[in-house]
């Protein structure tokens, strides 16, 4: 195949010597006629007449005036006007524009369907006009060029000329210029005045260029550009496109802002940019923020879209009473497609070095994340409150800084494996130097689990269509020293079959756990193994009207315990089966309703749940231990709420077999939408009717149970939830006693608005009563040193986040506490967010609960604070504090940051 060039050197000399030479060869090449201005009145035109020279090497070309008008020329060769009807678009606009100016249309100008796909915070959007000249659809490379211009002039045979008004269009790319000259020769396009290139989302402008018109690649001087997809735009001395799309700047600039804000941008002596694999590079390059340099780097590496790539990530700066200040520079390594690091070295001013590391794996079947953290010799920190502790004679200085030179660390890891397997793994192992490490360093760049008790577990299972099977290793370090630890589970064996004979179930469940303690020398605690089954046979028969579930079980529990610990006489193998029965029945009634208008269905759901366990006295597990203590691995009580009225067992865990017999009774009414069957209120009411004493207890002997008085009835139990609007959600749990004190003992309350824009407010309420004790102190320092003292939980909390006016939002918390009359968390700020940076900046005042256990609770020193949080989007942010107080201060703030960039 002849090469491209020779193939159009031929072209041409073909249209020449059939005498039909238009005014410039390549245009009757590209299939264009281009008229030139005319000279005279629409009844004449001007026509190129070209004649062979005497020696046949030549062309002798001149205009003749011709009766008639001229040729009209087809519509596509300067391009079809886009009908847009929803906004203005960039051929509508004149070309000495900066790109971002061109395809730029503000807010007002937009369709409704535009403006909810705007980046939050700005005021418009770039909307990308559609190509309509001919063969736009195809590729350049596979389409003939394509031009018009208001002039041409054909130099020296090989050199096409177009002036005023100059388009050239080949596939999806479209040129315009004030002039053009094209050399057939080197297929190179010189362009001057006014350019503008544009690809499919992508636009370049400059005042003069070079464009190889075969290859693709092009030179443009005084350049800007815009790439939709990814909303950023820039300018450019010197813009160089090279065939492969990447653009490199010379003396260019970067951003993500709107046209015409100098908010923020990268400048460098050269900045490469690949919009295809959406990354980012430069050399000698600074950041300014309105128009002021902020920081340098001599090289930097940066996304340019949502696509991974190596490089420096904006760097996080911080400051906190026991560190002071904080730097962290993370460099991500995009190693491979399916596995990555990150190193965080960090700076903190009043404690020393470190350096956090992140690794992620992401397999068909298994994804990994491992994290770890090291700082050696920690120069202690300096609070200021702590040393006016110190001052007061409170704490010591070891205790104010029990850390100093010594090394602190974190080691993570997060395992999730099996997916759409049978088998699965899970690994979720997190575990610090020590209690107080993520209150003293936290982390810069790695997401752990930061709770009071750090889960250290590893999990594998295996599913088939009837059986179920597990193997779990796992324990916690506590990071709270009032916390106790709970027992290590070395390991857990779980294997549970479900069969299904029509609407016969026979459940088959069997455990088997080996438990072991970090203390059990020093505190002597008992160890040892349990073993548990649970059979079940029921009977599940459903109809539309209700329900009816009878159903049999069979609970068994052993031990084999470590007799190092055991009380003298101390059975080391108890074991204890005991039977039970079950019947779950309930009903389904509705009426169709009409409230304001509005229809509804209501639906009255009677529920009973009868539940039956015999007595197997287990006070073998009771003061079992050597200290007195009872066997007791990992059982709670549950407390009591609606939803417990119809479990079979009243404890969490498995070390008792509770004995019973009761009936449940709950009551349920739902409104409904007939349409969409959406529930809009519920309303529950339950009890539990007692026919017997209970004898099992996790810490007394039966006798000693049975020795008190037993109510025959259950506190009432009640649960509301309301939807009010499209917006608002209400709901309620109470606790009623008309036993004892014909009064709540438990209730919260909750108002919560959420709207499409993400408007939060939340209004909450929560007590508990609790019996009053003996305070021997002074805690209320009225001078009374032997008065009750109120336990009583009751605390009430307010928070939001909602938008002022344009781009400001403000966002508040207030937790108060009304038994002893404390602000617990007060919290106001106010936020900023425009189309390419946000900040936020809150004032906080809470209890500093970091020194409970060295001062009374009541006694707390209130902490101050304020925060100042800066985001460049796109780019990164400056501090990541205040995202963490507000995610934790108010609900359904982190669903928030996921959806609002």
């Amino acid at each position: 195949m002849a090469p491209r060039k020779t193939l159009l050197r031929q072209q041409i000399r073909q249209v020449m010597a059939s005498g039909l030479a238009p005014r410039a060869p390549w245009i009757a090449l590209l299939g264009t006629l281009a008229s030139a201005q005319p000279l005279h009145a629409n009844d004449t035109h001007a026509q190129w007449n070209c004649q062979p020279s005497a020696d046949g090497q030549a062309w002798s070309c001149n205009t003749v005036q011709v009766e008639g008008p001229a040729y009209k020329r087809p519509q596509h060769a300067r391009g079809r006007s886009a009908t847009v009807t929803s906004a203005p678009v960039a051929t509508n606009k004149p070309r000495h524009l900066p790109a971002a100016q061109v395809d730029w249309v503000a807010q007002e100008q937009l369709s409704k369907e535009q403006v909810k796909s705007m980046t939050p915070g700005c005021c418009g959007r770039y909307i990308e006009p559609p190509l309509t000249h001919e063969d736009a659809e195809l590729d350049p490379a596979k389409a003939p060029l394509r031009a018009s211009a208001d002039r041409s002039e054909l130099l020296q045979e090989i050199t096409a000329v177009l002036e005023g008004d100059v388009l050239l269009t080949q596939g999806h790319r479209k040129l315009q210029a004030d002039r053009i000259e094209l050399n057939q020769e080197t297929d190179i396009a010189t362009l001057e005045g006014d350019i503008r290139l544009r690809e499919p989302g992508l636009l370049l402008t400059g005042s003069r260029a070079e464009l190889n018109v075969d290859q693709g690649y092009a030179h443009i001087d005084n350049a800007s550009y815009l790439v939709h997809e990814q909303e950023i735009r820039g300018d450019a001395s010197r813009l160089s496109r090279r065939n492969d799309e990447t653009l490199v700047l010379e003396g260019g600039t970067f951003t993500r802002c709107e046209p015409d804000s100098d908010t923020w941008y990268l400048r460098g002596a050269e900045l490469t940019l690949d919009p295809v694999n959406e990354v980012g590079t430069g050399r000698h390059v600074r950041l300014e923020v309105k128009g002021v340099p902020v920081l340098y780097t001599p090289w930097i590496s940066f996304a340019t879209g949502d696509r991974r790539t190596s490089g420096f990530l904006f760097p996080s700066i911080s400051s906190s009473d026991s560190g002071g200040i904080d730097i962290a520079t993370p460099y991500y390594f995009n190693l491979a497609p399916d596995y990555d690091l990150t190193l965080t070295p960090r700076f903190i001013s009043d404690r020393g070095e470190m350096l956090e590391v992140e690794t992620r794996h992401l397999s068909r079947w298994f994804e990994t994340k491992l994290s770890g953290a090291y700082l050696a010799k920690d120069e202690g920190g300096d609070d200021e409150d702590l040393q006016d502790l110190i001052d007061e004679g409170l704490i010591s200085e070891e205790e104010a800084r029990p850390y100093l030179d010594e090394d602190r660390w974190l080691v993570a890891v997060d395992h999730r494996g099996g997916w759409d397997q049978p088998w699965y793994s899970r690994v979720d192992y997190t575990r610090v130097s020590d209690e107080d490490y993520f209150r003293d360093l936290d982390t810069a760049s790695l997401e752990v689990n930061s709770q009071t008790h750090l889960r250290q577990q590893g999990t594998l299972g295996y599913r088939s269509d009837h059986w179920h099977g597990q193997l779990r290793a796992e324990e916690y370090q506590t990071l709270s020293s009032t916390a106790s630890t709970p027992y290590k589970q070395l390991p857990r064996v779980n294997v549970d079959g479900l069969y299904q004979f029509g609407s016969l179930q026979l459940s088959l469940g069997h455990e088997y756990t080996s438990f072991d303690h970090r203390d059990k020398d020093s505190d002597q605690i008992v160890t040892g193994e349990r073993a548990r089954l649970e059979y079940g046979l029921h009977w599940d028969k459903q109809w539309a009207w209700g329900f009816f579930k009878p159903g049999v079980m069979v609970k068994s529990l052993s031990y084999e315990l470590d007799d190092e610990h055991l009380a003298a006489g101390a059975n080391d193998s108890p074991s204890f089966t005991v039977p039970q029965a079950s019947v779950d029945m309930g009903l389904f009634f509705e009426r169709e309703g009409a409230l304001f208008g509005d229809h509804y269905v209501q639906t009255f759901e009677p529920r009973l749940y009868y539940f039956y366990s015999e007595f197997e006295n287990q006070d073998e597990l009771i003061d079992a231990t050597s200290t007195g203590g009872d066997i007791n691995f990992d059982s709670s009580d549950l407390t009591f709420t609606y939803s417990q009225l119809f479990r079979d067992s009243r404890y969490a865990g498995g070390d008792r077999i509770d004995d019973d017999d009761r009936l449940s009774v709950g009551l349920t009414t739902r409104f409904l939408e007939p349409a969409s069957g959406r529930e809009m209120f519920s309303a529950s009411l339950g009890q539990i009717i007692y026919f017997d004493d209970r004898a099992v207890d996790l810490h007394l002997r039966s006798e000693d149970v049975l020795a008190n008085d037993q109510l025959d009835s259950s506190e009432f139990a009640a649960q509301v939830s309301a939807r009010i609007g499209q917006n608002w959600r209400l709901s309620s749990d109470v606790i009623w006693d008309e036993n004892n004190s014909n009064k709540v003992t438990r209730g919260s309350a909750s108002l919560r608005y959420r709207d499409d824009q993400w408007r939060l407010f939340n209004l909450s309420y929560r007590y508990v009563r609790k019996d009053p004790v003996i305070d021997s102190g002074d805690a209320d320092g009225d001078g009374n040193i032997s008065e009750l003292l109120d336990r009583n939980i009751e605390q009430g909390d307010m928070s939001l986040s909602w938008p002022i006016a344009g781009n400001w939002s403000m966002v508040a918390r207030a937790n108060y506490d009304f038994t002893h009359n404390r602000e617990l968390e007060t919290l106001f700020g106010v936020e900023y967010n425009s189309c390419c940076y946000r900040w936020r900046l809150v004032a906080r005042q809470w209890l500093d609960n970091d020194l409970v256990d060295v001062i009374d609770s009541l006694d707390l020193e209130k902490d101050q604070g304020i925060f100042f949080e800066f985001q460049l989007k796109g780019l990164g942010g400056i501090g990541n504090k205040v995202t963490g107080i507000l995610a934790d201060s108010i609900y359904g703030y982190r669903e928030r940051e996921q959806n609002i960039k």
